[in-house]
């Protein structure tokens, strides 16, 4: 969904340290307890002590494990993302017609995976989700695909991925089909649907030929579906940009249903 074929654009997502201290009532002076000698205690400071079993000694090291994943997250990210994969853009809708979707980010740790930062609300095919899409069916394709370009209309927000600024190539403005298409191209990121890995986004090679379509981005959002894109608003499109890192080979996840 380029510049170039404009029907094919937007059709519109404690340690809660409790210290109690205790407090004794001071006995009454005529009580034998209280005129016997004191009780000697070793002096000690306020706080949590070293015999206190709640206290780990401080040569061992605590032990790190990662938040456990939700359950619509976990399957995802451990049967559609590659071994080779250190982060992942995890899209997903309630069903193959929903219009809207949930974007999320996931960083691979010596622990696991991590989520990073909010979830995302976002848009996509106006027709929903398809595992076989073609040219002009106005869905967005299933499955899992590499990030490697990136670019837009405005300068680069501070990626690591190579960035196509050009104001000319991405430029849109008026309305489509009601909806103002001004600034949807402002950000851009290329998915590695029928298109070759880390070529331009401008690029106009389709490996799988025509028939599928080419031109599947993630970009800015305007409130309404697309004819096959994601998208996401202006300011999580900065987020997923710097975010993204090519040496950590980032892919997408296109999930609905």
């Amino acid at each position: 969904m380029t510049p170039r074929n404009l029907g094919r654009l937007i059709l519109g997502t404690s340690w809660l340290a409790a210290v109690t201290v205790g407090c004794a009532s001071a006995a009454s002076a005529t009580s034998p307890v209280a005129q016997s000698a004191p009780v000697s205690r070793p002096a000690s400071g306020l706080g949590p002590q070293p015999d206190n079993p709640l206290v780990r000694p401080a040569n061992q090291p605590s032990p790190v494990t990662a938040d456990p994943l939700p359950d619509w997250a976990a399957p995802l990210l451990a049967s559609n993302v590659p071994a080779s994969a250190g982060q992942a853009v995890i899209v997903t809708a309630p069903s193959t017609s929903s219009t809207t979707n949930t974007v999320s980010l996931w960083t691979r740790t010596a622990t696991g995976w991590q989520q990073t930062g909010p979830l995302m609300p976002g848009h996509n095919g106006d027709e929903g989700w398809s595992a076989h899409r073609k040219a002009g069916d106005l869905t967005t394709p299933t499955g899992t695909y590499t990030l490697t370009a990136a670019g837009g209309v405005l300068p680069n927000p501070g990626t690591r991925e190579p960035y196509e600024h050009s104001a000319s190539y991405f430029h849109t403005g008026g309305r489509f089909l009601g909806h103002n298409t001004a600034g949807v191209f402002d950000y851009v990121v290329a998915i590695d649907f029928n298109r070759v890995a880390g070529s331009e986004v401008s690029s106009e090679d389709e490996p799988n030929g025509q028939a599928e379509g080419d031109d599947i981005w993630l970009h800015v959002d305007n409130g309404a579906p697309t004819l096959g894109c994601v998208t996401v608003a202006k300011a999580d499109m900065v987020t997923i940009l710097r975010w993204l890192d090519p040496s950590q080979h980032p892919v997408i996840v296109l999930s609905a249903g």
